[in-house]
């Protein structure tokens, strides 16, 4: 999965800009305040440097703070340590004059100028750093409620484009649901029916967000429009695999697992997924149904193989995405498809969206969800003539 890109980088240059600009305002009235508290002793030279020192280390603080992660605090340790040693440093070798125990007129006027200078400078760096938060504010602000609408339409679309399935084709049953990570998601399931038959199928795009969202979408509608064609399912991988290698990054891929209606027997094919678990009802077992292919984008041309499995009456099959399988518990342990297998195994009996809600209570109680998790249920509910011959 690609790392989520820092929030300071997303930020424009020039709001980063004018942003430690109000920061160094802000701080620099540190330097002011002590004037002030010398009663306007110091000398020009050291009130310039106390004032550009002040406004530089909250800078430095701000920009530890924002840019790293666990290493965060022993920086600004450091820069803590580095701040007082320079300011000591500033007042031993620039030292305010002493205060006279008696002051001419000229020299309480001089303090008297001093003393509103700094005062002045105050309010001015005030102004100053808020005009300055101000303006980031109100930018990214309007930058970001316009991003939320676009995510909210992005949501949308993705809850049109994956909706909830639960539905009856001839002798199967179907029911699955995605549930997206952050706002959007990249998996997708889907059920496709028409009168040569039905094919099931589920897909991760690598990553979560706005992205993937969008390259689920592509898949989708490529799918469907090879679906409606006159070779349905025959070189369904191959073409999705055409397509996306000429509109996604090097780095995006997608994996993807179908299961096909064919006479007495289902074929499947999957692209770097993982495989399709298969209940079987009458011995209460489990078979994996896989096949080795790369997942799609990342070599055009390349073949995909296909095969074909025997089912009976009542056999569960699923199609499930990562997200619920390296879902980690405190002690960084995956669920895994072992626990997968036992809570379907207790639950087989039981409507397709009990056995849903029952493996998704599972994983949640396992461990909090990091990525999109995805779930596509195929019942058999017929004997096929030929298995019964």
């Amino acid at each position: 999965m690609r790392e989520r890109t820092p929030y300071w980088k997303t930020v424009p240059a020039l709001s980063r800009t004018i942003g430690v600009i109000g920061v160094f305002f802000l701080f620099s009235i540190v330097g002011f305040a002590i004037d002030i508290m010398f009663l306007g002793r110091q000398k020009v030279l050291g009130l310039v440097l106390c004032v550009f020192f002040n406004g530089l280390f909250a800078i430095s603080y701000a920009i530890a703070g924002t840019v790293l992660r666990k290493q965060r605090w022993k920086v600004m340790v450091l820069i803590f340590v580095a701040q007082n040693v320079v300011m000591n440093l500033l007042y031993t070798l620039l030292p305010p004059p002493r205060l006279a125990t008696r002051m001419e007129a000229a020299d309480i006027a001089r303090m008297h100028g001093r003393l509103n200078f700094s005062a002045d400078a105050i309010i001015v760096a005030m102004v100053l750093g808020y005009c300055c938060f101000l303006y980031v504010s109100i930018t990214e602000g309007r930058r970001y409620f316009r991003a939320h609408a676009e995510i909210e339409l992005a949501t949308e679309i993705h809850r049109t484009l994956v909706p909830t399935v639960d539905t009856r084709v001839a002798d199967f049953e179907f029911y699955g649901r995605s549930l997206p990570s952050g706002e959007v998601g990249g998996d997708l399931i889907d059920v496709f029916q028409d009168e040569r038959g039905w094919i099931a199928y589920v897909a991760d795009v690598s990553g979560h967000g706005v992205a993937p969202g969008v390259v689920m979408g592509m898949v989708k509608s490529a799918a469907r429009m090879r679906l409606s064609s006159p070779e349905r399912n025959a070189g369904l991988l191959e073409s999705l695999n055409s397509v996306l290698c000429s509109v996604t990054r090097p780095e995006m891929f997608v994996t993807f697992a179908y299961l096909a209606s064919n006479g007495g027997r289902l074929e499947y094919s999957m692209a770097g997924h993982h495989a399709i678990l298969h209940y079987h009802a009458a011995t209460g077992e489990f078979s994996e149904v896989a096949c080795r292919n790369l997942p799609l984008g990342l070599f055009d041309g390349q073949p995909f193989a296909s095969s074909s499995v025997e089912w009976a009456s009542d056999d569960l099959f699923l199609l499930l995405t990562d997200g619920l399988l390296e879902v980690e518990d405190a002690k960084g342990e995956e669920f895994g498809l072992g626990r997968v297998k036992a809570v379907v195994a207790e639950h087989a009996t039981a409507p397709m969206g009990a056995i849903f809600q029952a493996l998704l209570g599972a994983v949640h109680r396992h461990g909090r969800a990091t990525d999109d998790q995805s779930l596509l249920l195929v019942r058999s509910r017929v004997r096929p003539a030929s298995a019964s011959a």
